[in-house]
């Protein structure tokens, strides 16, 4: 199976706009990671963010957003609890430090699509919220991906199959 995205996929590419809610712990990050998406080309709704879990839990019940990006660790409190919750309408997309196997199957067990360790390229980041949302905007769930640095590529478009794929 391939994975959602590829580091070179183009994300100018036509979709439907996408809501991103970045929840992270660190201001410094999660300003950062919001400022990066935004300058990003693809079609945007909004780019929102959340400090701990209260306020994502209720951004993204105001906010309806189509992809998540979840840090593991928030101050203390676990990220990846929130996972079964913010999984119910969007795609997540777990970014951490925290990249051991043992957090990467937790995720994807509660449900998360991606999980990319925070020191992978932004191409991988930015082309993984692309694929998500353009999964979650067609009401498809993306499969999940465990975020190698460097990803086999995928076909240009949706419709046609990934090279090597059946």
């Amino acid at each position: 199976m391939q994975p959602p995205y590829a580091a070179g996929t183009e994300v100018s590419r036509p979709m439907a706009p996408v809501g991103v809610l970045v929840v992270d712990d660190q201001r410094v990050v999660r300003e950062g990671l919001a400022r990066l998406i935004s300058c990003a080309q693809m079609a945007l709704r909004f780019v929102s963010t959340a400090a701990n879990s209260a306020e994502a839990l209720s951004a993204a019940a105001r906010l309806r957003p189509e992809v998540v990006v979840l840090d593991a660790d928030l101050a203390g409190e676990d990220g990846l609890a929130l996972i079964p919750q913010l999984a119910l309408s969007a795609g997540v997309l777990v970014l951490t430090s925290h990249g051991d196997p043992a957090t990467r199957a937790r995720a994807m067990r509660l449900g998360a699509c991606a999980f990319i360790e925070k020191h992978q390229p932004a191409a991988d980041l930015l082309g993984c919220i692309a694929r998500i949302g353009h999964l979650q905007t067609r009401g498809e769930k993306a499969p999940f991906w465990q975020g190698a640095s460097s990803p086999p590529a995928v076909a240009a478009s949706s419709a046609a199959p990934a090279p090597g794929s059946s």
